[in-house]
């Protein structure tokens, strides 16, 4: 039960920063829009969104899909914020960014769905599939 309710407070804590991100996203003030993206990254999955984002397809397997200390939510977490960096790319015209960010976005996202068990479905994660397969 202390585990659900911490999951549940963590999730409810995301839930407020996103909030603060996508603030600086609608303001277009995208220095403090990557600089939340970064401590969020950091405090919720010990991730460095930046160093994710460079990793190579390979790596990117090992270093997340792989990675034992990372829980089914943190990787839910972590696909939303990579999602939302999607738009960074897209404001700055950085093609090459924006298209190896989205299929990281859309490979993340499909290994979310494809742990679910049987009587789980996640509907920000068909939300973000569907959109990101366009």
């Amino acid at each position: 039960m202390l585990r659900k309710d911490y999951i549940l407070r963590q999730l409810e804590e995301f839930g407020k920063v996103m909030a603060v991100i996508l603030g600086f996203k609608k303001q277009l003030n995208w220095e403090e829009f990557e600089k939340e993206m970064h401590n969020a990254a950091l405090k919720f999955t010990s991730l460095e969104i930046d160093k994710v984002e460079r990793l190579r397809a390979e790596d990117f397997e090992k270093e997340v899909f792989n990675n034992p200390a990372l829980t089914l939510d943190q990787l839910k977490i972590l696909a939303d914020l990579l999602f939302e960096k999607l738009s960074l790319h897209a404001q700055n015209n950085d093609e090459e960014k924006y298209n190896a960010l989205k299929i990281k976005c859309l490979n993340l996202y499909q290994f979310i769905k494809n742990n679910h068990t049987e009587n789980e479905f996640d509907m920000n994660v068909h939300y973000k599939l569907e959109i990101l397969k366009k």
